[in-house]
């Protein structure tokens, strides 16, 4: 059953990316860290691809003051009308479910691999674990085409220093070439993980983002004999 939220405000985080804040009013669901609703918009001109999504919470459960959602905002009669709602009014929302969750309970490894925008579930989990003070090994590989296309860069390094056992390793496919750029460049193979995950074949390996990007993070798994029960993924529906 379907529950309404209203707008807050938005926060743009780079030139086509921006966090809409939903307030909880007591009617909302509960949620875990990673999962994801349908939202509905009240839209006069629906194009063919309708007028309701699924994002996941960019926010964790903790947050008991909103719901966030982080999206990029492309050319649909959907993402217009998003940006251009007006404050204070409601949304709906229908769910939670989740492709890819996560088991915070059991300390063993993680490794949490993103294509773009497919951050934002793991957003919600590492600010869950650092608000539930659940120090448990995780490891986030974040890769982007661009410098400038990054979101919650410095979310991530303030809580590599609150999670003794979190690492954030950024790696950028495009502009590799910047002088100034200290992170990984090119897209993640098996001598980047090598470097940053201790014993591959302890943790369990979450991928989100798009299609090809879950497609080749999966094969690179398998080539590495990471066994498929291993490997979890969510194709990332956001964009």
């Amino acid at each position: 059953m379907a529950f309404f939220l209203p707008l807050d405000k938005k926060e743009q985080l780079n030139q086509d990316t921006y966090t809409f804040y939903f307030r909880r009013n007591g009617l909302e669901k509960e949620f875990k860290p990673g999962q994801y609703f349908e939202v509905k918009l009240p839209i006069e001109k629906i194009d063919d691809r309708g007028d309701a999504r699924v994002f996941t919470i960019s926010s964790s459960p903790t947050n008991k003051d909103f719901f966030t959602i982080t999206t990029r905002i492309i050319q649909s009669s959907f993402k217009k009308t998003l940006l251009n709602l007006q404050n204070g009014t409601p949304v709906s929302f229908e769910g939670p479910w989740d492709d890819i969750e996560v088991n915070l309970n059991d300390p063993s490894p993680k490794v949490f691999l993103a294509g773009g925008i497919g951050i934002t579930p793991f957003h919600s989990i590492v600010e869950f674990c650092s608000d539930m003070k659940l120090d448990i090994p995780m490891t986030l590989f974040a890769s982007w085409s661009k410098r400038e296309d990054v979101i919650f860069d410095d979310f991530f390094k303030r809580q590599e220093k609150v999670l003794s056992k979190f690492k954030y390793i950024l790696s950028i496919t495009k502009d590799i070439a910047l002088s100034d750029w200290s992170g990984e460049r090119g897209r993640i193979n098996q001598s980047v993980i090598e470097r940053h995950v201790v014993n591959i074949d302890a943790p369990t390996y979450y991928i989100v983002g798009p299609g090809e990007f879950i497609k080749g993070m999966e094969n690179l798994l398998l080539g590495m004999s990471i066994t498929q029960e291993k490997i979890i993924f969510e194709h990332f529906s956001g964009y």
